[in-house]
């Protein structure tokens, strides 16, 4: 009796194994553009998927918090966000673009153009003539963001400006939001609920995308 339960726990384990890898090779890898940012910038990619998008790297539910706490300087000084980057730009090989959302913490607003572009020398040496999109973090416009407040949206905001002027290979990317209080989660009034990622995928979308509609109302 006792091996028999010992080989039905085992057939379950190798069947959940088989439905894990046929999840992962389900995965597009034929997506053009690679993503750099925070939390907000995975769901508003994740909401991408809603919208039916197919050029943004694909964000699976199960890593949705890979990039949380990404801001600027995150990506400037810890290696780790790059280790991630580097495994979603080794499984979509045709990466040449790269939308970027620079999501700026109140206490990190200082930060300067010219310790931003060490994330762009990073994007260089892995995607050669790699196009770079900037954008800042949406702005919210009933309740000031807790982690960002007022200063750090701000400081995106010019900062993706200054950035579009000093670089031939960085341009303009989209300008998502505004994300209003029915938008947002109550936590920390920062990250996009479900409607709120439906209305900044579609957003990309309508930037990023002229090619058919792929995924849509894929929840996976």
């Amino acid at each position: 009796m006792k091996k028999g339960v010992i080989v039905l726990f085992i057939l379950l384990i190798l069947g959940a194994c088989s439905q894990n890898d046929s999840s992962v090779k389900n995965i597009p890898t034929d997506r053009t553009i690679g993503v750099v940012g925070c939390s907000n910038t995975f769901q508003s990619v994740y909401g991408y998927r809603w919208a039916g998008g197919n050029q943004l790297w694909y964000v699976h539910r199960d890593n949705m918090h890979d990039y949380d706490s990404g801001a600027v300087m995150q990506w400037v000084n810890d290696r780790d966000f790059w280790e991630v980057f580097d495994k979603y730009l080794s499984q979509n090989s045709k990466t040449s673009k790269v939308w970027w959302q620079l999501c700026i913490p109140q206490d990190q607003s200082h930060v300067t153009a010219e310790e931003a572009t060490k994330v762009i020398e990073e994007l260089r040496k892995r995607i050669a003539n790699v196009q770079i999109y900037v954008s800042p973090l949406s702005d919210f416009p009933d309740y000031p963001c807790e982690i960002t407040g007022i200063e750090g949206v701000e400081r995106a905001k010019s900062l993706a400006k200054e950035l579009d002027e000093m670089h031939d290979d960085v341009f303009m990317g989209p300008i998502l939001g505004p994300l209003y209080a029915k938008e947002i989660g109550e936590e920390d009034h920062c990250h996009p609920n479900e409607e709120g990622m439906g209305k900044l995928g579609k957003q990309l979308k309508d930037f990023f995308d002229e090619t058919p509609e792929e995924d849509a109302g894929d929840n996976t």
